[in-house]
């Protein structure tokens, strides 16, 4: 317990600004969905309408001007909360108690040197994944207050894949444990910091994009004229056309190739049938939206397997005397 009241003592402003910005974004999450929700109740057009028609377009219209600023914000998090939890939370945990050397009296207490990092690392390793969890817990409820069709919320899309579910926490997890092995490593605040923001930053935009390779995606081939080869909440990895051959052909490539018999404009279904009829057919690659938790477990341990072993090194660099 004393060493669990020390460590709420040395960190309690993290943990009460992360709550309190938690706390606003919540706030602010529910305002908006509520009024979503309220609209959508009044507002809903048959979820088979049609796009173009007047209905159908100033619903979906109204509905994407009130999920558009609040996900322009959002976006950005991602990438900003990890980096600022490694930042805030990580790195400072022991890269300033040996700065300061107040490590040295720590140890010298009847409080053991594992006993104390435990307490630390655990306690506030915790803390970080409620907190990655409770983000979580409150995009996914003001998420769902948009998807009333026909306004589709998709969740593997890339905008919410990393705001939803367990991958949240993954990343403040990883985040926190990678500050605070570099602040072990370095024992130094200011290079810890800028450390795991770089680190955050080539992790973010390394992995940006990483979903569509977690698995070997199914593939589909349209021989016939249909409005869609993917099922509805899929995640898209690629289409292309192919010949009778198999050979595959890029969208530019196939309309050159057919420009003569079937004409340029490849939105039609003139177009298609006529592409068709010369043996062409278009293909498309994708994940079904029931790989969802796949992927984010995928994702979870593509960041903690690698920070977690990391941390365990620094932890035991920490454990061993200087001599």
């Amino acid at each position: 317990m004393e060493v669990l009241w020390l460590t709420w003592r040395q960190h309690r402003m993290q943990v009460l600004v992360t709550t309190a910005l938690l706390a606003v974004l919540g706030a602010v999450l529910l305002i908006n969905g509520l009024g979503a929700a309220d609209f959508a109740a009044q507002n809903a057009p048959a979820a088979d309408c049609v796009a173009d028609t007047p209905a159908c377009s100033a619903y979906l219209v109204e509905m994407n001007e009130r999920i558009r600023p609040v996900g322009e914000l959002l976006g950005w998090l991602p990438l900003l909360a990890p980096a600022m939890i490694g930042a805030f939370w990580g790195a400072p945990l022991l890269a300033r108690e040996f700065e300061q050397g107040t490590h040295q009296l720590t140890w010298t207490q009847s409080v053991t040197r594992r006993h104390w990092l435990a307490a630390k690392i655990v306690g506030l390793g915790a803390a970080v994944t409620l907190g990655g969890l409770a983000l979580a817990g409150v995009v996914g409820p003001w998420l769902a207050a948009f998807d009333v069709p026909p306004f589709d919320v998709d969740r593997f899309d890339l905008r919410w894949f990393r705001l939803v579910g367990i991958v949240p926490a993954a990343w403040w997890l990883a985040a926190f444990v990678l500050g605070m092995a570099a602040g072990a490593l370095f024992r130094r605040t200011l290079p810890a910091m800028a450390v795991i923001l770089a680190v955050c930053a080539l992790a973010f935009f390394g992995l940006l994009r990483a979903p569509s390779f977690y698995a070997t995606p199914e593939r589909a081939v349209q021989a016939e004229v249909i409005d869609e080869l993917e099922p509805e909440g899929s995640l898209y990895v690629a289409s292309y056309w192919i010949d009778r051959s198999g050979a595959k052909f890029t969208s530019q490539e196939a309309e050159l190739a057919l420009a003569g018999p079937c004409g340029t404009d490849e939105t039609t279904k003139k177009y298609a049938k006529c592409s068709f009829s010369h043996g062409y057919r278009r293909v498309a690659e994708f994940h079904r939206a029931s790989r969802f938790w796949q992927f984010q477990w995928t994702e979870a341990g593509i960041l903690l397997i690698p920070a977690l072993a990391l941390g365990g090194v620094a932890v035991r660099r920490t454990l061993r005397p200087r001599i």
